[in-house]
């Protein structure tokens, strides 16, 4: 522009910014702005700290922004003043008079912040030519790429299939997994079959995001394919493939699990009845146990008691059916399986077992029934004795493991209908016994006796209680170092001690340490920077004394499948279970805040408002956790972070359903399930749980937060647990006479014992709290 322009912009526009904007004057001068055209904008923008609320300035920028004098506006961008680059940003957000891709060019420009950037090439996203931003992916440097990235997440679709497919083949795997990522978001055949070529990359997260990726399609997936990985020895990659098979639910997908069963690996057999527990039926049972009919024995032996120990409903239903089949392998499968539940509803089956015409039916029916130990089965077994000299064996050993051998004697004594020569034969075999676990000898019978350990003909195991136990470690193909290195030498050998981390190590060439946060019942918790992505996460290393009881990692496994569902705005986010060495860890978001139980401590929780806001985002995560079917089972104040913004996350979700036992509160690894001062009465008794346990113990948290403490204390925890049980909380209003009655009411409902008088969802008691609010707000 030539000075005399310059000059002339300059005047007009101080003229525009020392008059009203309604003026004569101001009109004269935006003409002669008009007039000078786009050789101004650099006067205006130059003007923008000085126009303040004169919208004017900014109205001509607008009207003279297009691809001739665009270069000006993206200069602008790299000013200091902030007030330029803010409202340049807006104008180029706002408007689309010129072309979005040509700011593509300027991703790696170090002169300008690439949040400013992002903010403006999202905001034009529809503009954007995402066959141009894949492009552009493989040859930016770190930082644009991760710019591109996020732009791609937003307007990735079918015409970039081809250039993200070209990404998925990168020799840098976290770029090939940020392809399968965006290829997600596209539901196509081409897709899906880029996912089936990723799924055996070498590295771990390249199959997670492939598996992963088939999860988001709604086109047919090929089940056949995806079992495979069900061998997978990295558990991250197995637990997906279970997750897309469940998803998939493909009837066929029984039948391929076949193989799967006779794996030399439990942990691979576990997951295929994880799967069988969610897609099969009783006629899918029955089928897939009479193709293990011509297997060689330990294979049944394996395949049973993969089923037995962790069938669901599904496959527990489908047994007990099969013990009424006309099919005698099908019901010594099935009562061998039995034998691996410990299961109250099989007590009617076991014991109509007794009667079974097959004497291997028979004799496994009842040790089942002594594993049961229940006495409601002792009345079938009195009945034994009157029958041959083999059922009055199976009917004797069972009742001394049930009732001991005081009462047993007594029963037989009692037993009116028994000839008594065969009663004192019986009565003196117990009497000599030194133990329940002796043979017992009646002679007196003329019939023919067996011995109970020769009967292996057909039969799913062999009917020796020794070799039963032992059976496994009898197996050559099944050796320890056949199992994956996640279940195995836990205790033995050495793992990494979190608390001896120090700044910037490097944890399995991937993760280096920036601090340690803090412990908690599960373990110690440390920040890292996952150096692949270049972002922050939280590694939570399990105790010793949790990572030595496999079961519990099993469980830590399944229940933080079920937990990385849950993804939501106020829920810390979990990524995966790790290996790292020899240690155990869960990978979760980092969110830099504070705890509740901090606030409380430092007496922070005196703006009722606030906490009802709080309470009210608490309950937002519940609800979404709760439609995915995830309970938290440990809600209380140290699992609630607080940001000083006031945004809320919840976190340690499925930790507490990992570390649960079926038959105890106290975990064999020494672990209370659940916070004492925050469990429920149905937590306490052992009960079934759902949703409305974690409302009881938002109730908890709610009488903690507005009146200072929490409604039961003790002097141990049984104490406090015998206390929840009983329900005779103070009301709070009785300790804080200013709480609004409706705040005190929604506490003592929420702190019911019993479940049906509690609010029967959390966006019940969430839609009372904002009730509350607004009487707050009133008052404030």
């Amino acid at each position: 522009m030539s000075l005399l322009k310059n000059y002339k912009a300059n005047k007009a526009i101080d003229i525009l910014l020392e008059s009203d904007p309604g003026s004569a004057q101001a009109k004269e001068a935006i003409n002669k702005i008009k007039n000078i055209g786009e050789s101004s904008v650099g006067n205006l923008i130059d003007a923008i700290p000085e126009a303040g609320s004169i919208h004017v300035i900014e109205t001509l920028l607008v009207s003279f922004l297009n691809n001739r004098s665009l270069n000006l506006y993206i200069e602008a961008l790299t000013d200091t003043d902030n007030r330029i680059v803010k409202k340049v940003m807006t104008i180029l957000a706002s408007h689309n008079t010129y072309d979005i891709n040509k700011l593509l060019n300027f991703i790696e420009d170090p002169d300008i912040p690439k949040n400013v950037l992002v903010h403006i090439l999202i905001a034009q996203k529809k503009q954007l030519n995402p066959i141009l931003v894949a492009r552009l992916i493989a040859n930016s440097d770190k930082g644009g790429r991760q710019v591109l990235f996020r732009i791609m997440d937003e307007i990735s679709n079918e015409s970039a299939v081809d250039e993200l497919s070209k990404l998925s083949y990168h020799k840098d795997a976290s770029i090939r997994q940020i392809a399968l990522r965006l290829l997600s978001r596209i539901d196509t055949t081409q897709v899906r079959d880029i996912f089936y070529r990723c799924i055996p990359d070498s590295e771990r997260m390249v199959r997670v995001a492939a598996l992963d990726g088939l999860l988001k399609l709604t086109v047919h997936i090929d089940s056949k394919l995806i079992v495979e990985y069900l061998k997978d020895r990295d558990l991250a990659t197995q637990s997906k493939a279970i997750e897309l098979l469940i998803y998939i639910k493909d009837p066929e997908t029984v039948t391929y699990l076949i193989e799967i069963l006779q794996d030399d690996s439990e942990f691979v057999r576990r997951a295929a009845v994880e799967v069988l527990n969610e897609i099969s039926d009783e006629r899918s049972i029955k089928s897939l146990i009479s193709t293990l009919r011509d297997k060689d024995w330990w294979v049944r032996v394996r395949a049973a008691d993969a089923l037995g120990s962790i069938g669901g409903p599904n496959v527990v239903n489908a047994i007990f059916s099969l013990m009424s089949d006309k099919d005698e392998f099908l019901r010594r499968t099935a009562v061998e399986i039995l034998n691996c539940i410990k299961d109250d509803r099989a007590l009617s089956h076991l014991i109509k077992a007794l009667g079974d015409d097959d004497w291997w039916v028979k004799e496994r029916a009842a040790d089942a029934l002594a594993q049961l130990g229940d006495e409601r089965a002792v009345d079938a077994l009195l009945e034994l004795l009157s029958h041959d000299n083999d059922s009055r064996k199976i009917a004797i050993k069972t009742l001394l493991k049930i009732v001991g051998k005081e009462k047993t004697q007594a029963l037989i004594i009692a037993k009116n209908d028994l000839n008594d020569s065969i009663k004192n034969e019986i009565i003196n075999a117990i009497s000599n016994l030194e133990s329940v676990s002796l043979e017992i000898d009646i002679s007196n019978s003329n019939q023919n006796s067996r011995t109970l350990n020769t009967r292996t003909d057909n039969s799913i195991i062999q009917q020796d209680t020794k070799v039963n136990t032992k059976i496994q470690s009898d197996i050559q193909p099944v050796s320890e170092a056949n199992e994956p290195a996640t279940v195995r030498n836990v205790v033995t050998e050495e793992i990494i001690n979190p608390a001896k981390l120090v700044a910037d190590q490097i944890i399995g060439e991937r993760y280096k340490v920036l601090k340690q946060i803090g412990k908690g019942a599960f373990g110690t918790v440390v920040l890292v920077e996952d150096t692949i992505v270049d972002e922050e996460i939280i590694l939570k290393f399990l105790n010793p004394q949790v990572a030595s009881d496999e079961n519990m990692i099993r469980r830590f496994i399944h229940e933080l499948r079920y937990a990385r569902k849950v993804t939501h705005e106020n829920v810390i986010r979990i990524y995966d279970f790790l290996r790292l060495g020899n240690s155990n860890a869960i990978s979760m978001e980092y969110f830099h805040s504070h705890s509740l139980s901090y606030e409380i401590k430092n007496k922070m929780t005196s703006d009722r408002l606030r906490m009802v806001n709080i309470l009210l985002d608490i309950c937002h995560g519940m609800s979404f956790a709760h439609r995915a079917k995830v309970v938290h089972r440990d809600l209380k104040p140290a699992n609630i972070l607080v940001d000083d913004n006031d945004i809320v996350k919840i976190v340690d979700f499925g930790l507490a359903a990992a570390a649960s036992q079926t038959d105890s509160r106290i975990t064999k690894s020494g672990i209370l399930v659940g916070t004492p001062t925050y469990m429920a009465p149905e937590q306490v008794r052992d009960k079934e749980i759902d949703a409305r346990t974690d409302i009881y113990s938002l109730g908890v948290l709610m009488y903690e937060l507005f009146t200072g403490r929490p409604p039961y204390k003790g002097k141990d925890s049984m104490a406090i647990l015998f206390q929840h049980v009983e329900g005779k909380a103070k009301k709070p209003k009785e300790l804080v006479e200013d709480l609004p009655d409706a705040l005190d009411a929604i506490i003592m409902k929420a702190l019911k014992v019993d479940p049906e008088k509690r609010y029967q969802t959390v966006d019940e008691l969430r839609s009372h709290l904002a009730k509350c609010a607004v009487i707050l707000q009133e008052a404030s």
